[in-house]
């Protein structure tokens, strides 16, 4: 069974990522749902509670069954798995949950992106996986904490890498240099619950501000190459070499 069709998975390769509506279940959504309000500071019925509630970061539940739902009997991996090729990716783990909380108030201003999988130079270290993916576990309205990406930046940060060491990847996420993301074009992705957007490991993106009523519920996990290890610091020069899903996609 084929998840995405040529045009999708071409998408994935010029904008570095591509969205799918109704993947997460209602039922599978509905227990996460549960569990994140049994988890988080605010009051179900109380909307007013939710503004600024907490924690923040990622919570505390993630290791919870239902929250493993939405990953483990759902088609996200083989989703992935199209993309990146049968058996190139290691065994899903639980979702991280990313809550987005109204800030009650309209002064939105649009999020800066960032690239995950590359820390501070000092500690002479740097990873990355291969897909990312952030599903909306429930619905996520424009200027309400959508996720947010930056078209076409996964080329120009494996540019960058071409002639820069993969820990200047700190100095992107600390907004210094090179500044890619005044290059691209920025999408928020406001969808329906169940939606789930598949984007490529040198994606910028970020969430944005909340500054709609409701809390964006949202989960994030990455699926990482099971090589990884060793083509890491060939992937700037090879960008789509490892995919074999997309080894047919000009």
């Amino acid at each position: 069974m084929s998840y995405f069709t040529n045009e999708e998975k071409r998408q994935f390769k010029q904008l570095g990522f591509v969205a799918k509506e109704g993947i997460i279940p209602d039922d599978i959504r509905a227990r996460a749902i549960d569990v994140l309000w049994d988890t988080i500071e605010a009051d179900r019925d109380d909307p007013e509670s939710w503004i600024n509630a907490g924690p923040t970061g990622n919570l505390s539940c993630g290791k919870h069954d239902d929250i493993g739902a939405t990953v483990h009997n759902t088609a996200v991996y083989e989703m992935a798995e199209e993309l990146a090729g049968a058996g190139n990716l290691k065994s899903p783990s639980n979702p991280l949950c990313k809550m987005g909380y109204p800030t009650g108030h309209d002064d939105w201003e649009p999020p800066s992106g960032h690239l995950d999988g590359y820390t501070d130079p000092d500690r002479s270290e740097a990873w990355t996986f291969a897909v990312g993916v952030t599903m909306n576990i429930a619905d996520v309205a424009p200027k309400s904490g959508g996720f947010t990406t930056w078209k076409g930046s996964h080329e120009k940060i494996a540019e960058h890498f071409r002639s820069h060491s993969l820990l200047t990847g700190y100095d992107i996420n600390k907004g210094d240099s090179p500044d890619i993301a005044s290059t691209c074009e920025r999408y928020e992705h406001a969808a329906p619950a169940g939606s789930v957007v598949f984007w490529h490991h040198y994606m910028l993106h970020s969430a944005s501000i909340n500054c709609g009523r409701d809390i964006r519920m949202a989960f994030v996990t990455r699926f990482s190459f099971k090589n990884l290890h060793d083509i890491m610091f060939d992937l700037p020069y090879n960008t789509w070499g490892p995919w074999e899903g997309l080894k047919d996609i000009d």
